[in-house]
């Protein structure tokens, strides 16, 4: 939507500027687990409701020290919480850190990347030795 020479987003839509449009609806999740200054347990460390619809592009898990993690996460609407390892988003790609501090894949393969306003990420942490804290961030494009 434009309202004079200026879209919505206060851009000039002059010809001027190639704003890219991806990158203006580009966002992230961000989710930290925090073992307390422990090694991280295993099992559910939380959640998060998404408020915007969007897909996932990427995944970045980020930890304090070298270790291994394996961080699995499942997705399910609002009426069905909790979620539950059936509702697993990644497949036989599950995020994991080996004898490393950081992850990331940018190619989901079989991955469930289409996420609806609403809808509850878990967090479950499969293994993990020596990390004491991890951040899972999902970079993800809002529709």
């Amino acid at each position: 939507m434009r309202t004079g020479n200026k879209d919505i987003l206060g851009h000039l839509g002059d010809g001027t500027n190639n704003t890219d449009v991806n990158t203006i609806l580009t966002s992230s999740i961000e989710f930290i687990i925090d073992g307390g200054g422990s090694v991280i347990n295993t099992g559910v460390v939380g959640d998060v409701r998404i408020p915007f619809d969007c897909t996932i592009l990427e995944v970045t898990l980020l930890a304090d020290q070298t270790g291994s993690i394996v961080v699995d996460i499942w997705k399910d609407i609002y009426s069905n919480f909790p979620p539950s390892n059936a509702d697993s988003i990644t497949a036989s790609a599950t995020p994991t850190i080996t004898s490393s501090n950081k992850y990331n894949d940018v190619t989901l393969t079989d991955w469930t990347t289409s996420i609806s306003t609403g809808d509850i990420l878990r967090f479950n942490v499969d293994s993990c030795t020596t990390i004491l804290r991890c951040t899972v961030i999902l970079k993800v494009r809002r529709r």
